[in-house]
């Protein structure tokens, strides 16, 4: 999966919060409050599915690149790959494909990671990590512990994972 395809795939997720901040926007209204709040718990699931899609698409492109049939067998391992996509899944990933792209993957990461962080102050690992918790407290607890800026923040980092996952097996 190339760099331009994952931005199309999380392209809908900056759409829709670029909807949902129409729609409700920021105020100090309770009402509104609570309603951002709700907004950005469904906004973690959907990028969380987002991210899954992007990594099932990143394995699939990966092995098909080899055979067909490869691909296939790829396919139906990976389908149901649900939140199996923290960071050490990745690695783990890389490892079945090629103990030579989970070193690759590795280096890439810490390599991006380093970047950002001395640019910006955020650990892109970190972020990253931070989505997929807050996606299980919200979609099996209900809780509400973050913010739609906040998550919105969290995906502008986070992402970059992706990004690096997907170089490494391109």
């Amino acid at each position: 999966m190339l760099r331009s395809e994952l931005d199309l795939e999380l392209a809908r997720i900056d759409e829709l919060i670029k909807d949902m901040n129409a729609v409700v926007p920021a105020t100090s209204e309770y009402k509104y409050v609570k309603l951002r709040a709700d907004l950005a718990g469904l906004l973690v699931v959907a990028i969380a599915a987002s991210y899954e899609n992007c990594v099932k698409e990143i394995l699939y492109s990966k092995a098909g690149s080899h055979h067909p049939a490869f691909e296939a067998y790829a396919r139906r391992q990976y389908a149901r790959i649900n939140s199996r996509i923290n960071v050490a899944d990745l690695i783990r990933y890389c490892d079945v494909y090629d103990p030579i792209l989970k070193t690759q993957f590795k280096a890439k990461l810490s390599s991006r990671k380093g970047a950002v962080l001395a640019r910006t102050g955020v650990n892109i690992e970190v972020m990253y990590g931070q989505l997929l918790d807050w996606r299980h407290d919200f979609a099996h607890a209900g809780v509400r512990s973050m913010t739609l800026e906040e998550a919105t923040k969290a995906h502008l980092f986070g992402k970059r994972v992706l990004y690096a996952f997907a170089e490494t097996l391109h």
